[in-house]
C-alpha cells in the first residue's frame, strides 16, 4: 500500500475511535453510502462508528462488545447486527472454539461507505479547522509532557 493509502487508513482509524467516543448524528455523506442501513436509523449509524473502532483496532467485535460500549440495550445491538448481515453490510467470521461467540467484521460495501464518509470530513472545511485545531492541542500536550531537560 503506498505511504498516502496507509496515511489514509490511519485516519480511517483516528475517525473511527474519534465518531465512537461521541454521540453527534451527522450527515456528511457522499455517493456511494449505505444509505438503505445506516443512514436511515440513528442507532444503526451510531453502532457503524463502534463497529468501525473495533474493527480498526483488532479486526472484528462482538454484540457484547458493542453492548458495553454503546448506550443501546442488547435486544436492539442484536437486531441492528442482524440486519446489517442480512443486508451483506458485515460478515460472521467462522471461529473454533467457544461457540457462543460470534465474531463479527465490515464488508468491503461497508468499509467503502466509511472511506466515503471520512473523505466527505476531509471535505468539509468545518471539519478540517477542528482537526488542524486538534492537532496543535496534541503537539502542545507532547511538549508539556516532555521532561524538562529535553528542550531544544
Amino acid at each position: 500500500m503506498r505511504e498516502s493509502g496507509t496515511l489514509f487508513q490511519r485516519f480511517c482509524f483516528a475517525q473511527a475511535s474519534f465518531e465512537s467516543s461521541r454521540h453527534v448524528y451527522r450527515r456528511e455523506h457522499g455517493p456511494g453510502q449505505v444509505r438503505r442501513f445506516f443512514n436511515t436509523s440513528f442507532t444503526a449509524f451510531e453502532l457503524r462508528r463502534y463497529m468501525m473502532n473495533f474493527y480498526f483496532i483488532k479486526g472484528s467485535f462482538t454484540i457484547s462488545e458493542l453492548v458495553e460500549v454503546s448506550e443501546f440495550s442488547r435486544p436492539t445491538v442484536t437486531s441492528t447486527v442482524h440486519e446489517a448481515l442480512e443486508l451483506g453490510y458485515l460478515e460472521e467470521l467462522s471461529v473454533t472454539g467457544d461457540r457462543r461467540r460470534r465474531d463479527f467484521r465490515p464488508t468491503e460495501p461497508m468499509l467503502e461507505a466509511w472511506r466515503n464518509y471520512c473523505n466527505a470530513l476531509l471535505a468539509n472545511p468545518e471539519f478540517s479547522r477542528v482537526l488542524k485545531l486538534a492537532q496543535a492541542l496534541m503537539s502542545m500536550r507532547e511538549l508539556e509532557a516532555q521532561p524538562p531537560g529535553k528542550d531544544m
